[in-house]
């Protein structure tokens, strides 16, 4: 359900947040949650990041047998200035309808030997809700405090785009505006836009690719009294509140995994515009017990190439079996070199500076190592990612969607990620539910009764409602 309109009493409890902000680039510096959660680009272009000197290195109080929200309520209070008791119960709402109501909310699950946590447990199958579900709330909790609202503009490489739409239909301080690219997304994610109808919701299918529907997007947030006028701001991984609420879920499962924190928790996650794992990045700045995080990603391998060797060039957009993850302008590897150099905001412009200007760039050597210190990574085909579903459904009779099938086949197959995942615990992050690929499900063999969902069969009886945008670079 849409988030419900904040009380006053509710509303008036939020403070100015301890945790200051500042872009990656250094053209800003002391702002407040508020001012960024309400934005997308800061003025010079950068994202925004927390102040280092500002940033606790220790979440107190979390045990093992805290929910995923209790653990992400205390995650967000430091950093946002909202009480905790308002945190809480923020959270609480917005992962409600996970796991079908059961907790945990995410379940932590085995397939062989496998540790598996599935994020795609939440109302449209994707990690992606996470974030969305408390962000939206978070929005609707600080514009019922000002009685502002706000026009939410983002682009899709199909989860991000369902998720979003879904946390803030129907909310009356929120309109939303949302690009995804005609046949680049999968036929459920397709559904699961064109299917609502709320008068907050816009839907645009474009002609473009992702990183055409971005770069069109990011000239739209650059405009300042654009934004300004129209109260604009990013509910993508963009917007540092969505890495802040998934630094939530790693801290939980490291309580799970290794509560006395005295063995590494790896991590395995399947990679695009590298939001995901930026929140396992923070949640191990903020003490948990995170060891090396393992980037996966599909033939779209910018994310590889910057962690293995240094090389942060954009190529050719390529289509593949995990749409979600077909991205060469993987954003917020922008705050992981800020994070990696010490808060280098100097080093950061004049890198992203050379990277947009040339398209590529050469991490130097001190700051490439400091990133190798925590991620490992690698690059996955779609016939390796087809032959992981078929074999974990062989061997387990566990139906993997393509995007966590590219992290699966890392642990079971790149000896360089099974090397690095030594000496501890391994955690897999799961992305998303089968259900929605079944063209991946059918072109790796699985029987289609895995994508058997009733949520997914109740759009099929939907009218369809959006509209076509020829040219995204137009925008």
């Amino acid at each position: 359900a849409p988030p419900s309109k904040p009380s006053p009493s509710v509303a008036a409890a939020a403070m100015p947040s301890r945790v200051r902000y500042q872009s990656t680039r250094g053209g800003v510096h002391g702002l407040d949650f508020s001012d960024i959660l309400l934005s997308a680009y800061a003025p010079d272009g950068g994202l925004f990041v927390p102040e280092l000197s500002t940033m606790p290195n220790h979440i107190a109080g979390l045990h093992p047998g805290m929910t995923l929200a209790q653990v992400t309520a205390r995650v967000l209070e430091p950093f946002t200035g909202i009480a905790l008791a308002d945190c809480e119960e923020i959270c609480a709402a917005a992962f409600l309808s996970f796991n079908n109501g059961l907790e945990p909310a995410l379940p932590l699950v085995r397939a062989g030997r496998r540790l598996l946590l599935e994020t795609g447990a939440g109302p449209t199958l994707a990690f992606k809700d996470i974030g969305q579900q408390v962000v939206a709330r978070l929005l609707n909790h600080v514009l019922g405090g000002r009685g502002e609202r706000a026009t939410i503009v983002v682009e899709t490489s199909g989860d991000t785009g369902p998720a979003a739409i879904e946390a803030v239909r129907g909310c009356e301080a929120v309109r939303i505006f949302c690009l995804y690219p005609e046949g680049r997304v999968s036929r459920v994610q397709e559904l699961q836009m064109v299917t609502v109808d709320s008068p907050n919701v816009f839907v645009y299918r474009t002609e473009g690719d992702t990183d055409e529907q971005a770069e069109a997007l990011k000239r739209v947030f650059e405009d300042a009294a654009f934004m300004r006028r129209h109260s604009v701001c990013s509910i993508n991984s963009i917007n540092w509140a969505r890495v802040l609420v998934q630094a939530g879920y790693y801290l939980w499962a490291c309580q799970q995994v290794s509560p006395a924190s005295d063995r590494p928790v790896h991590f395995v996650v399947p990679t695009g515009a590298f939001g995901n794992a930026a929140g396992g990045l923070l949640a191990k700045r903020l003490g948990g017990a995170v060891g090396r995080i393992v980037c996966a990603t599909n033939s779209n391998d910018v994310v590889h190439r910057t962690i293995s060797r240094g090389d942060m060039s954009m190529r050719a957009n390529q289509q593949t079996v995990s749409p979600a993850m077909d991205i060469q302008f993987a954003y917020n590897v922008e705050r992981l070199l800020y994070f990696c150099s010490g808060g280098d905001a100097t080093a950061v412009a004049a890198l992203m500076a050379t990277l947009e200007a040339d398209r590529a760039v050469a991490l130097p050597p001190p700051l490439l190592h400091a990133v190798q210190d925590t991620f490992v990574s690698c690059a996955v085909s779609d016939a390796q990612t087809l032959q992981t579903m078929r074999e974990v459904w062989a061997a387990d009779g566990y139906a993997l969607d393509p995007h966590s099938a590219i992290g699966v086949h890392a642990l079971d197959h790149v000896e360089s990620v099974r090397a690095a995942c030594e000496g501890g615990r391994v955690v897999c992050v799961l992305t998303a539910h089968p259900a929605k690929f079944e063209e991946a499900v059918a072109a790796a063999g699985l029987p289609a009764a895995v994508c058997s969902d009733p949520r997914v069969a109740a759009l099929e009886r939907k009218p369809k409602k959006f509209r076509r945008l020829r040219d995204p670079k137009a925008a």
